[in-house]
């Protein structure tokens, strides 16, 4: 069974128990590039999925992005709020389980992001989740996914993420724009990350 995962109190425990094994405490290094070059998304509405300490979120609304962040994690809500007033950047915190935001948003953001979230979801929700992305999304808006752990691995989470079968299913919803192996993270990532960009149509 991997509904576990599906449970606040699961993710609570971590957070709580400060033994976050995949929080790098700092902003994703690409995803800090991204926001700051403005090539793939260059401002707007954006959305980032289970955003955890809230650093990828911060580091966008630095850069004049309006954020909305959402995590069911309220430990990792109360820290990324704290984070957000200290760089003095207004960040909008969700508290919520993020599969709940299709009543609410539907077609409201110009790009969304993920970045160690599709793999920590149950993997019998992954179509959900690219359907929800899709549902999201303005029409002509950008998916960014830093994809991780791209490898084939027992139990989880994180959830091993087989990078076809993941392109085939986003790709029912979404079109893909580019897929590349960028600069690992951090050292120990090298060669299990990649980076991939849909767009809904238009």
């Amino acid at each position: 069974m991997t509904d576990f995962v599906s449970n606040p109190e699961f993710w609570n425990e971590i957070y709580n128990s400060e033994k976050v094994n995949w929080d790098l405490k700092s902003p994703t290094p690409l995803f800090k590039r991204i926001v700051k070059e403005k090539k793939i998304i260059t401002g707007g509405k954006l959305l980032i999925l289970g955003s955890g300490y809230g650093y990828d979120a911060v580091a966008a609304a630095s850069e004049g992005f309006d954020v909305t962040s959402v995590d069911f994690s309220v430990p990792a809500n109360l820290f990324a709020q704290n984070l957000a007033a200290k760089a003095n950047v207004k960040v909008e915190f969700i508290t919520s389980d993020f599969f709940k935001m299709i009543e609410k948003f539907p077609a409201y953001f110009d790009a969304v992001y993920d970045y160690v979230t599709f793999c920590a979801i149950d993997p019998d929700r992954r179509e959900e989740y690219a359907k929800l992305v899709k549902t999201l999304l303005k029409p002509g808006g950008k998916f960014i996914a830093l994809w991780f752990p791209v490898e084939d691995r027992a139990g989880g989470p994180p959830f091993g993420i087989n990078i076809e079968k993941t392109e085939i299913l986003f790709s029912k919803y979404l079109k893909l724009i580019s897929s590349s192996i960028e600069d690992a993270t951090i050292k120990p990532r090298k060669d299990r990350e990649i980076l991939q960009i849909y767009e809904k149509e238009k």
